[in-house]
């Protein structure tokens, strides 16, 4: 499992070695990692990779974990016959390091990692479009245009669904069996384009279009068959020649 919280700047790697994590110990894990977020979230980058280890002969359960924060890389280990056990102990030991590396923290380190944590948004998040162009595009029910004019966000909304269908387990495995990251592109366009007269006033676009990835991404898991379809209809429409 892979999947990045934006709320703590927090990416997560999480592998299984000798056992199969179930979907639902996987979620309540990714739950249980909120205190650790909450320990990191003043650092502009913090990459964990957790690694589960079943030793069959002792029926054991190992899980060790690896927190790379700037200036700084942190490991802690924790062993019990009951995985939640294990790995709730190897959180609190991990959070309980972070606390005390914030007492005495690599200041040069955080200051270089937040410069370019602030490039690469710079980078990545690409400026409003001519929202003008986007209120006429709806006004006339153009979709093509609407999202012709949106061209510069592709790249940038493509990422950030990737990352975001990487907090769901459910999602994350059915990517390529029945649901493809282009369909969920489709669908926030779609979304926008129908909410597009709602958007909150002052709220960045990206902002706004990145809050309609996680309701798409739900719409589609309920109804794929009618989403899909839904998206296959947009795509043809956005690759007529413009009128």
């Amino acid at each position: 499992m892979h999947y990045s919280d934006d709320r703590y700047h927090l990416h997560v790697q999480l592998e299984s070695k000798h056992c199969q994590v179930p979907a639902d110990e996987l979620t309540r894990m990714q739950q249980s990692l909120q205190p650790l977020g909450e320990a990191v979230q003043d650092f502009p980058t913090s990459d964990l990779r957790i690694t589960i280890i079943h030793h069959a002969r002792s029926a054991l359960y190992h899980v060790e974990a690896k927190l790379k924060l700037p200036g700084q890389t942190l490991f802690t280990g924790e062993q019990d016959a009951y995985l939640d056990s294990a790995f709730q102990r190897c959180v609190q030991k991990l959070v309980r390091k972070v606390e005390t590396y914030k007492d005495r923290p690599d200041r040069k380190a955080i200051e270089t990692a937040a410069r370019r944590a602030a490039l690469r948004r710079e980078v990545v998040v690409p400026t409003d479009a001519d929202t003008g162009v986007l209120g006429k595009a709806v006004q006339t029910g153009d979709y093509r245009r609407f999202r012709t004019a949106l061209a510069g966000y592709e790249e940038w909304l493509r990422n950030r669904v990737g990352r975001w269908v990487q907090r769901y387990p459910e999602a994350q495995a059915r990517v390529g069996h029945g649901l493809a990251l282009g369909d969920l592109v489709e669908e926030v366009y779609l979304n926008a384009f129908d909410r597009y007269a709602l958007r909150p006033a002052g709220v960045p676009l990206h902002d706004w279009l990145d809050g309609l990835i996680d309701p798409s991404l739900k719409v589609l898991l309920r109804h794929p068959e009618e989403e899909r379809e839904n998206a296959s209809m947009a795509r043809t429409v956005r690759e007529a020649p413009l009128g």
